[in-house]
């Protein structure tokens, strides 16, 4: 397995497993978000051969600067979805009425994680909406904007082994 590597604004990527026919680098010093007092993983994700080739390193090098406004947009984003929406976040309208009394960063998500790919990234939340049972509830972005959300509930486990 290639060493870890330096990349500017985005710093040390070691690689990790994946599944067969990708490659997987984690960021060594995520982000503190100060939304969520935790560090925010960050993992590239990219088909084919060895390196960083395929990785957007200057976009993901601003969504790391900017880790709190990013998780504020996507909570923001979440939080405009679950009003128009609660039945996709398996909720009633009555059920949906106390997390969206308590704000974007009220919304009973945590955990946010960071994962870029080829032809774009995501931000992941665990929570305790029903929609985030098991694997969470993933926000696309396009550049930093958060353009739409995707249901994990039935993906499957990816196994890097």
């Amino acid at each position: 397995m290639t060493a870890s590597v330096v990349r500017p604004g985005v710093g040390a990527l070691t690689p990790r497993p994946a599944p067969d026919g990708l490659r997987m680098w984690t960021v060594d010093q995520p982000p503190v978000s100060t939304l969520y007092g935790v560090p925010v993983e960050a993992h590239i994700l990219l088909a084919g051969a060895d390196g960083l080739d395929g990785a957007d390193l200057p976009l993901i090098a601003e969504v790391l600067a900017g880790v709190d406004g990013v998780l504020l947009a996507a909570l923001r984003f979440v939080h405009d979805a679950l009003r128009d929406d609660p039945g996709f976040f398996g909720l009633t309208p009555a059920r949906a009425a106390p997390p969206l009394a308590a704000g974007p960063t009220g919304l009973p998500l945590e955990s946010p994680q960071f994962t870029f790919h080829d032809d774009g990234w995501l931000l992941r939340f665990e929570g305790r909406l029903p929609v985030c049972d098991p694997y969470g509830l993933a926000v696309l972005f396009e550049g930093t904007r958060p353009v739409g959300l995707e249901d994990l509930s039935e993906a499957e486990m990816i196994d890097p082994d």
